[in-house]
């Protein structure tokens, strides 16, 4: 039986996992975890740590331990976005040929790509491991925004890992194959997908095994990362004003803050308040210090408002570009980590006029859509390998699609899923006289074909450079 992974390569965290005929199966890491780190470090002693054991390299190798790879990979390093974005990492990162972002550590220059196949790899080996079997087909899943630029780099950075990558599909898209496969839904949602680096929103129609992409948004920007930077400028202050130590110059104090202020956020999603310490703090003259901190759910939702309210717009934009209103959306699905805020869940709330769809997995159900996807395209869907939000069926080492339960197996006669995407950017071509002439507008249902006829620009003319460009501005 041909086996293929399905993984969702995530900004902060990464998961795999198989399609079965019983059920879709996790891929575990060294100690058991479903959820892998997208962390890469390289130590001083050598070697390449990737995944939960690289995380702890954060405190000690600050500058050899690189994180939310993500959001370079595919980019050009001078876009003003990707500049600010940069203030918030303590690796090096220089500019390569064409532009693209290159990270310097020990000596090595590395692309995004390059540091995203050892993700990929670290999983690949995780699942030859677990199932005992060579691993070489995978569809791996990006956001519904990604430029094809960013689309190709993540397909080179499987093909560095040794992994054929079948298919790309969007992470929305996977969220809502993984809840509606299976379970014969007619019916509209709406993915809100959060997480640690991106953010995305799409409207989807479900018929059957049909899942037609509707519309989609997003910002390349905006994630669980920012609020956590957000909440770790905070407690910088604090410690300049309680300890007299700016800890901005240290990468090692801020990279201490910054994991503080992680844990924090995700206290706050079920407490009323956070109070401690973070010790451990190295001072000038290498001595230790502990910093007090006492912090709210409402001061951090005052402090976070601005990014969540930034999300809701994007939602209200793709039902606009959808042309629906809130009332033909039948279930709003939480997708990604930063879901579990509650000030997002109570947005999400206000907007659609009913609580969001909390029962699923927001961690690992887009990377149970791959293994769905993928299972279809190496013929490993039989008797339900579908999933939903009810009816849990318990088996051994498989996944928590809901929380409280394992996967759903409905006893349906397999069926391949057909999915439908939009074009998540318009694109359009140069012309003359400094013009830009549209050929496909944004949420166009593909694949499309569209002809224009175009004139040169002068008599007898033999050759034509074409420029192409996307975007909405």
């Amino acid at each position: 039986m041909s086996v293929a992974l399905g993984i969702d390569l995530g900004t902060t965290n990464s998961v795999a996992a198989i399609a079965t005929p019983t059920g879709v199966e996790f891929i575990l890491g060294p100690r058991g975890e479903r959820v892998h780190p997208s962390v890469v470090a390289f130590p001083s002693s050598g070697g390449v740590v990737v995944g939960a054991d690289a995380k702890r390299y954060k405190l000690t190798e600050p500058h050899h331990v690189i994180h939310s790879a993500k959001r370079f990979i595919g980019q050009n390093i001078r876009a003003p976005l990707v500049q600010l974005a940069l203030t918030g990492v303590r690796y090096r990162v220089e500019e390569g040929p064409n532009q693209q972002p290159i990270v310097v550590v020990r000596d090595r220059r590395m692309t995004m790509p390059e540091i995203s196949s050892n993700v990929l790899l670290h999983l690949k080996r995780c699942a030859e491991r677990q199932l005992g079997t060579p691993i070489k087909d995978a569809v791996v899943t990006v956001p519904a925004n990604f430029t094809d630029g960013q689309r190709q780099a993540t397909k080179e950075a499987g093909r560095l890992a040794g992994l054929e990558v079948m298919r790309l599909i969007n992470e929305p898209t996977a969220a809502a194959l993984a809840y509606g496969f299976g379970r014969d839904r007619q019916q509209v949602i709406c993915v809100f997908d959060f997480g640690g680096g991106t953010f995305d929103v799409s409207l989807l129609r479900l018929n059957g095994e049909v899942f037609e992409v509707l519309a989609s948004e997003g910002d390349f920007f905006l994630g669980g990362d920012d609020l956590d930077r957000a909440l770790g400028e905070v407690l910088a202050a604090e410690c300049n004003r309680i300890l007299r130590v700016d800890p901005r110059p240290s990468a090692a104090l801020m990279m201490k803050l910054m994991m503080g202020a992680e844990a924090i956020k995700c206290h706050l999603s079920d407490n009323d308040a956070a109070e401690g310490e973070i010790d451990g703090l190295e001072m000038p003259g290498n001595t230790q210090a502990r910093l007090p901190f006492q912090i709210t759910r409402k001061q951090f939702e005052a402090l976070i408002s601005g990014y969540v309210n930034r999300t809701i717009e994007v939602t209200k934009q793709v039902l606009a570009s959808a042309g629906l209103d809130v009332r033909s959306v039948s279930e709003v699905l939480c997708v990604g980590g930063s879901t579990r805020i509650p000030l997002v869940r109570q947005k999400i709330a206000e907007l659609f006029k009913r609580p969001p769809n909390t029962v699923i997995n927001p961690d690992e159900v887009v990377s149970q859509g791959a293994a769905i996807q993928a299972g279809s395209l190496v013929g490993n869907l039989s008797s339900g390998t579908g999933m939903g939000a009810r009816d849990a069926v318990a088996t051994k080492s498989h996944s928590h699609l809901i929380s409280s339960g394992s996967v759903v197996l409905p006893q349906t006669q397999a069926k391949r899923p057909i999915l439908m995407d939009v074009n998540p950017a318009t694109l359009a071509i140069h012309t003359a006289g400094g013009f830009t002439e549209r050929l496909l507008e944004k949420n166009s249902p593909i694949p499309i074909e569209r002809t224009r006829v175009f004139t040169t620009s002068r008599d007898n003319q033999t050759r034509v450079e074409i420029d192409c460009c996307r975007g909405e501005n």
